[in-house]
């Protein structure tokens, strides 16, 4: 066999693994950026959710204003992160707004005509579906960072993706963001 066929197949080779493994790198950011779609769906309904939840807490909060602003405050955050998907911002924030809505919550419990009034406890019902749905859908995200990230890490992936400019992800954590 010539060797100009030789060098030939091992170039087509080379190529043909490199497409390969670029493509595979490009299906598990897809699958990320899916999932991260997914989550931020979620996000948006209960950022849409809250107005109206406000709307029903502000009269008999009205001494525990400060409360309702800290929810309002931490949802505006979340919004801002939200746009930016930066993905350190959107877990502090998350972590404050859920903080909020306990206090707001709790607030609203103590207050037995808030507390009584079958529109709060449908609204209080949506948040938990919501919440539901949001962790299922971080868990989701979060493993299509985890397989990204280990496609990218791995050889000869690493090398493609230094090529491709495939960044590294960042997991989202909703119970303990750090400062």
């Amino acid at each position: 066999m010539p060797p100009g066929l030789l060098v030939f197949g091992a170039i087509l080779a080379l190529v043909f693994a490199f497409v390969t493994i670029y493509n595979k790198l490009v299906d598990a950011a897809d699958k990320a950026t899916s999932a991260w779609n997914g989550l931020d769906a979620l996000l948006r309904q209960r950022h849409d959710e809250i107005p109206k939840l406000i709307e029903m807490c502000e009269r008999h909060l009205a001494s525990d204003r400060g409360v309702v602003d800290r929810f309002l405050e931490a949802r505006a955050a979340v919004f801002a992160a939200r746009q930016t998907r930066d993905a350190d911002a959107l877990s502090r924030a998350e972590v404050e707004l859920r903080a909020a809505a306990a206090v707001l919550m709790a607030r609203a419990a103590a207050r037995p005509e808030l507390s009584a009034s079958p529109a709060f406890s449908l609204a209080r019902q949506r948040q938990a579906t919501l919440d539901l749905e949001l962790k299922a859908s971080l868990d989701r995200y979060n493993e299509a960072v985890r397989a990204y990230n280990a496609a990218i890490g791995r050889v000869p992936g690493n090398l493609v993706a230094l090529v491709g400019a495939f960044p590294r992800l960042r997991p989202l954590d909703f119970e303990q963001a750090g400062p």
